[in-house]
């Protein structure tokens, strides 16, 4: 399954991609994210491995989360997986003007097993989710760049 997503975020492209970069600030638009570990490598960049753990309505979901690329402060790619399946997300921030950036994500769903059967089922859901992670993003930075 492949979702694309978008949002335009009134905050300059640095400020979006230093909010972005950091880690202690993926709960605050993760919602959730329970904790974020790094394994090995150097921390955001190429072959950086990191876990991700989120609490689904009760239910721990571990997520391995393996750097592919990096272009500071244009592009981070990376792969997820876990016990269902594969993503690979690729992220792309572009300056609109000195004041606005456009996040573009793009989403490629490998589902495992039963989950490829379910995900038919899940699209909409999982569209959404990406767009509220987004939206609440949006807010973070925007009210971070109002703040400055």
């Amino acid at each position: 399954m492949k979702h694309n997503a978008e949002v335009l975020i009134a905050a300059p492209r640095e400020l979006v991609w230093q909010i972005f970069d950091s880690s202690e600030n993926m709960q605050q638009w993760q919602p959730t994210l329970s904790s974020f570990t790094h394994k090995s490598g150097d921390p955001g960049q190429p072959g950086a491995v990191s876990e991700l753990v989120y609490d689904e309505n009760g239910r721990k979901i571990v997520m391995t989360e393996t750097i592919t690329e990096r272009r500071e402060p244009d592009f981070l790619a990376g792969t997820y997986e876990t016990e269902y399946g594969i993503t690979l997300i690729v992220n792309r921030f572009e300056s609109v003007d000195e004041d606005q950036t456009r996040w573009n994500v793009w989403c490629n769903f490998q589902f495992r097993g039963f989950m490829k059967v379910m995900a038919l089922f899940m699209g909409g859901s999982i569209r959404r989710r990406t767009n509220d992670d987004l939206g609440r993003f949006k807010l973070l930075a925007e009210s971070l760049a109002a703040s400055r």
